[in-house]
């Protein structure tokens, strides 16, 4: 008879023998008692965790003479071919080889036949996630509505490389790892069952490498009894290429007592016998996270120390030319590390570092409630110190205060939301204050800003919140950068002329008696004085000499 692999071999071949998957077995079995069969099923998960032994016996149960059913007999003609691989009823698909849109093309064609001497007519396709985009979007319509005897059970181990469009679509299943312990259970009934000799410690260890996969642990036993009559747990390392457990805690104990040497000489010894140093820095991290996990205390920051150091020398030993010296850099590190700071420290400073944080949440809670506060008052402390710092009629300090208050002026338009305001403003500078016009000077590249700054709908709230932050009504006057050095002065004329027209207005008042030619010439010479000395500041002139009078 043709010999059989251990994993093929001792395949589940009903739901009572599908170990750590019990809520997935469950949810099927009532689903086929109650005979609420979904048209399409996705079963995701790591490898070698029963996805495929779960889609046959799905398969078996619904074209079971007495399905369908979560119990099948296994004696009738349809579950007895399902199981030897050759019934015509179920089609086994390797997404991997027929991922093309013809083949899904042809697989469209193919549901349209009938089952012959069953109920159903079931695919399944493994490695779905390799089907090609074109190929998943010709599957779409038949996968949403296909013939009624037609289930597709699809099995992959990437399940987020599936459009969304499958996945809305099918009933999916997540399959875990196998635990520790139900796969210690399966090795020691195939064990009894093949009649194998065996440590209890030696099925542990292989437990522990088959990494949650239950065809890993059957490939690994069957290497392992092909080896030796009896499995020991020095056949197994042996096969494995892993250090004994001995080795690993010498090698722990080497490495939190600071001897660099006696680790050093360990890993050198791994190194002659041929044994994988990657797997060796596995088992010491597993087993100084298992020392944590169990509540012991001794040493526990070098432990976390040693496994955050180990854990980054695993990944570059991958790939490394020589893992050894990468392992024994991890050593010298891990060993001439600074020591840690006592526990008793360490809890004093968390309770600072505790106490700090709750008084910046604090303060930051009080900040944003004065900043979402909306009012019309001038908060205190900018009326402060402008009370205390603005002059009543003194334009360079307004200036300098202007200048310093800036930002603030715009933070205060972002707070009461005058969003646009702030961003034409931000690319302005302040200039200096002149009576009460505050000169902002803008690039000329930035006339869009002036001008949009300049219209009463941006202009008068902006003037609004500057006046209450001076202390005092100012309009805003906006020029540009090249303007600047003339501006004021243009300003300072203005209010001088204004200035002499009102004291001719009084004096025309207060000498109405006087000759007309007289006042006249009176005005006359009053107003071209004036005008001499606004001239004269302007354009920074001086009198020479005057001309005699008659």
């Amino acid at each position: 008879m043709e010999y059989v692999s251990l994993y093929r071999k001792w395949r589940p071949q009903d739901f009572s023998d599908v170990v750590g998957q019990d809520t997935i077995v469950r949810t099927l079995e009532n689903s086929l008692n109650s005979k609420r069969i979904s048209h399409a099923y996705l079963f995701a998960g790591p490898r070698g965790t029963g996805k495929t032994s779960m889609a046959r016996i799905v398969a078996k149960g619904l074209n079971c003479n007495e399905g369908p059913t979560s119990t099948p007999c296994g004696g009738c003609p349809e579950c007895e071919a399902i199981q030897a691989g050759t019934s015509l009823n179920v089609i086994e698909i390797d997404g991997a080889s027929n991922r093309g849109i013809e083949d899904v093309r042809n697989l469209r064609n193919q549901v349209q036949f009938t089952p012959i001497n069953a109920t159903y007519k079931v695919y399944i396709i493994d490695e779905v996630h390799m089907l090609s985009t074109p190929a998943f979007n010709a599957l779409l319509k038949t996968l949403e509505e296909p013939p009624a005897h037609v289930v597709f059970i699809f099995a992959t181990t990437d399940p987020h490389r599936l459009p969304p469009t499958i996945l809305s679509r099918v009933q999916r299943f997540d399959f875990t790892r196998f635990t520790e312990q139900a796969m210690i259970k399966r090795l020691e009934k195939v064990s009894s069952a093949e009649g194998f000799a065996y440590e209890p410690e030696a099925l542990k260890i292989i437990a522990q490498h088959a990494d949650g996969g239950m065809r890993d642990a059957l490939s690994i036993l069957e290497k392992c009894a092909g080896y030796a009559g009896k499995i020991k747990v020095g056949t197994v390392v042996e096969i494995l290429g892993v250090a004994l457990q001995e080795q690993v805690d010498a090698f722990i104990d080497q490495l939190l007592t600071d001897v660099k040497s006696g680790a050093l000489q360990i890993i050198d010894d791994l190194f002659n016998e041929g044994k994988d140093l990657t797997q060796f820095a596995l088992a010491v991290i597993s087993s100084l996270r298992h020392s944590i996990l169990s509540g012991e205390k001794d040493g526990e920051l070098r432990k976390l120390a040693a496994i955050e150091q180990l854990t980054e020398t695993v990944r570059d030993m991958r790939f490394a030319s020589d893992p050894r010296i990468v392992l024994e850099l991890a050593v010298l590190k891990i060993t001439t590390a600074k020591p840690q700071m006592p526990s008793a420290d360490l809890a004093k400073l968390e309770e600072k570092v505790r106490t700090l944080e709750m008084q910046v949440s604090k303060l930051h809670g009080r900040l944003a409630a004065q900043r979402e506060k909306k009012s019309d008052d001038v908060p205190p402390e900018i009326a402060e110190a402008a009370s205390r710092r603005i002059p009543s009629a003194n334009d360079g300090e307004r200036s300098k205060f202007l200048i310093e208050l800036w930002p603030d002026y715009l933070q205060r338009l972002h707070d009461e939301r005058l969003r646009q305001c702030e961003a034409f403003l931000q690319e302005g500078t302040p200039v200096e204050v002149v009576d009460d016009q505050a000169i902002i000077a803008f690039p000329r590249d930035r006339g869009f800003h002036k001008a949009s700054i300049e219209q009463d709908s941006h202009r008068e709230p902006a003037e609004r919140v500057l006046s209450k932050l001076l202390g005092r009504q100012v309009r805003i006057k906006c020029i540009f950068q090249d303007e600047a050095r003339t501006a004021s002065k243009q300003v300072g004329l203005d209010k001088r002329v204004e200035k002499v027209e009102g004291e001719r207005e009084l004096e025309q008042r207060k000498e109405d008696s006087e000759p007309e030619a007289e006042l006249a010439a009176k005005a006359k010479d009053a107003a071209a004085e004036e005008f001499l000395r606004a001239s004269m500041e302007a354009f920074g002139g001086k009198i020479i000499s005057r001309p005699k009078e008659n």
